[in-house]
């Protein structure tokens, strides 16, 4: 801990940028000038240049100050301040008399240099100066409510408030006297503050695009996501020359001001709050403020169908949507799935286990539905059983057992995994490929090789990945398969030697 001196202070000072005549330079002018009176030496200074006294976040001088007095790295005795309100308008008083009351703690008196009244302690400078912070507050909450209604009189009279203008519309400047100035570029501001700005439409190809997202999502019944990710493998940049996500695509088919419509107060922040939404009877709408990309009934029609699109589907209605998909076309696929307007494919997939598994719940699998689908859920099913099975198995048997990955365990010191193979038609014969390769490496794969058919289980083989060390996978075929009889089993059970089991 520094050892600091009575003749010593630190300054600190702030501006926010609408307060200009509480600029830092006046403010230490000011300071320096009572140190020079009351015979005191600066040795620091913390600043907070353009920020707000609302709260403590982004602060870093006033921060920086707090800490070194905690931390005891200071070697001043006092803090010079221009005014209560220069140390913060916070919303609560108490906050502010407690960073006071940090420093004070640690032996640093607080100065206020510009105030009446001298802080020293005594009744009269505490009422002062509960008084001061109070209207210190009390200014920011009279001076947000000005600011407010001045916004809400300008967006009236057909003027945005803050914002990026979004993809198809640009920024323009507008004289007070109601001439279109120029066209403002992405983080340029307005050069006058009589100046106002309004919206334009872009280029005529973002608006080309603008009208293929609302075919898209209305006329195809593309998804958000989907959209986007068919922008994007067409190369088309958003607004900020970077990928399209569903959020951009979103905005687009929502915001009241690709229909023309000026729109102020959605939701709310002030004094460094929270933001929360608002009801939609306090927003402020002008309608037909600047020319529209999309007419209002297009927009409406996209917001309706997005409210359709998230409505609870039950599995029955969903399993019906199914019905009527297979009643109309007579098959059912993904791409009519998608465009039906109900449920995506995506949103069985996950209710049902599988759009396999919810095409056979609805009983129009197997005429829709192609073989080598029907296949791979059969597949699916199979190793789903044999998975069950080899855990009751190594339960019953009472083995010590480590699941390594999917389908991969470590029983009694041995490592084992679980394959199920299809029967494949690409060779002369019948034939199932048996990976042996693996990562992590294996002692043996249990093999369990569906029949010709791939409706049920047909063998299964415990093969000892030690007597095949040059392959990285074998292909039993039909004509090859009594080579392997020395490593087959009727069951896992009689695997385990589980004879009651088998029994």
């Amino acid at each position: 801990m520094l050892a600091p001196q009575a003749n010593r202070a630190a300054l600190y000072v702030r501006a926010s940028t609408e307060h200009q005549n509480y600029s830092t330079n006046h403010q230490e002018a000011v300071l320096h000038d009572y140190a020079s009176l009351h015979g005191l030496t600066v040795v620091r200074r913390y600043c907070d240049q353009g920020r707000s006294g609302l709260t403590l976040d982004g602060r870093t001088g006033l921060l920086q100050l707090l800490r070194d007095i905690q931390s005891g790295q200071f070697d001043f005795s006092v803090v010079l301040v221009y005014d209560i309100s220069r140390w913060g308008r916070f919303q609560d008083v108490d906050e502010s008399a407690y960073y006071e009351f940090a420093c004070r703690r640690a032996g640093i008196a607080v100065a206020y240099c510009a105030e009446p009244f001298t802080n020293d302690g005594s009744p009269l400078a505490t009422l002062l100066k509960g008084l001061k912070r109070a209207m210190a507050a009390e200014y920011s909450r009279e001076l947000s409510t000005k600011v407010f209604r001045a916004q809400c009189r300008l967006t009236e009279a057909g003027y945005k408030q803050g914002g990026v203008a979004g993809y198809g519309l640009r920024r323009i400047a507008v004289s007070a006297g109601g001439t279109v100035k120029s066209i403002l570029q992405v983080g340029e501001r307005k050069n006058m503050p009589t100046d106002r700005v309004t919206y334009a439409l872009g280029l005529r190809s973002e608006i080309a695009v603008i009208h293929r997202i609302y075919d898209m999502y209305l006329i195809e019944r593309l998804s958000d996501t989907g959209i986007a990710r068919r922008l994007n493998d067409e190369g088309i940049k958003n607004e900020s020359g970077r990928l399209w996500s569903a959020y951009h695509i979103k905005q687009i088919l929502t915001n009241d001001k690709y229909a023309g419509t000026l729109v102020f107060n959605r939701s709310t922040q002030r004094l460094k709050s929270s933001r929360r939404p608002n009801s939609p009877d306090t927003w402020v709408k002008v309608e037909d403020a600047f020319d529209a990309i999309v007419s209002r009934d297009k927009l409406e029609e996209a917001r309706a169908e997005r409210v359709r699109r998230r409505k609870q589907w039950s599995n029955d209605e969903m399993l019906d949507a199914l019905r009527s998909i297979f009643v109309e076309h007579g098959r059912v696929t993904l791409d009519l799935i998608n465009s039906s307007g109900g449920p995506a494919v995506k949103s069985y997939a996950l209710r049902f286990n599988g759009i396999t598994s919810a095409l056979g719940l609805a009983g129009v699998s197997w005429p829709s539905m192609s073989r080598s689908m029907i296949i791979r859920y059969r597949m699916r099913c199979i190793t789903r059983d044999m998975t069950i099975d080899l855990e009751r198995c190594v339960a019953t048997a009472r083995a010590r057992v480590e699941k390594l990955s999917l389908r991969t365990y470590r029983l009694n010191g041995v490592t084992v995994r679980l394959l199920c193979t299809r029967c494949r038609l690409e060779r002369s014969h019948p034939c199932w490929k048996v990976t042996l390769a693996h990562d992590p490496p294996v002692d043996f794969v249990i093999w369990v090789r569906a029949d010709c058919n791939n409706e049920c289980v047909a063998q299964i083989y415990l093969i000892p990945v030690v007597d095949f060390p040059t392959h990285l996978y074998i292909w039993p075929s039909e004509r090859t398969l009594p080579r392997y009889e020395k490593y087959a089993f009727s069951s896992l059970a009689a695997m385990f030697g589980l004879n009651d089991l088998v029994k």
